[in-house]
């Protein structure tokens, strides 16, 4: 909470879009490896059984959880995003450079900051130091440019990444 406290425009964009009270909540509990790799690994149709309980995966629980809601544009991480959204965000003399992902630094000034919280808090991918589509679709989101689901985003993602890594952990 420390780092997104730090950044005045971050703590303004991510409440007025209801992720602030989300990142709080994160700052609050602690991260259990274990069981999120229990969960992981048996997440199967919206479904997660540990221990007996069975838990229901879903845009709506994770609005429940979060309380980030479930409004917005429906849009998967992987899908690609025109170079066009990409320029209000990228500093003019490096416009005529972008591809489907460039160097952080390309960013301007004033959105550097809020991106790293953006790849903390939601993209989940640990490449810090390069920006990607998803990256610009969140960014748009929370500068208000064009309404995007959160929790379906979370969603969509966190099973993919299930799926990735039930594919790569062995029985």
């Amino acid at each position: 909470m420390t780092e997104l406290q730090a950044f005045p425009l971050a703590v303004s964009c991510f409440q007025h879009m209801a992720c602030f009270q989300f990142c709080e909540r994160l700052s609050h509990i602690q991260h259990h490896r274990d069981l999120a790799r229990l969960f992981v690994l048996h997440l199967h149709d919206r479904q997660v059984t540990l221990a007996g309980v069975n838990f229901v995966f879903s845009p709506e629980a994770i609005t429940d959880a979060t309380g980030i809601p479930n409004v917005g544009e429906v849009w998967p991480k992987r899908k690609w995003l025109d170079l066009v959204y990409y320029e209000p965000y990228v500093r003019p003399t490096y416009v005529h450079h972008l591809s489907r992902n460039f160097p952080i630094k390309f960013l301007r000034a004033e959105y550097i900051d809020i991106m790293r919280l953006i790849m903390h808090y939601f993209t989940c991918e640990g490449r810090f130091s390069r920006v990607f589509s998803c990256h610009i679709r969140m960014m748009m989101h929370f500068t208000r440019v064009r309404m995007m689901n959160i929790s379906a985003y979370l969603f969509h993602d966190t099973q993919r990444m299930a799926t990735i890594f039930r594919r790569h952990t062995p029985a």
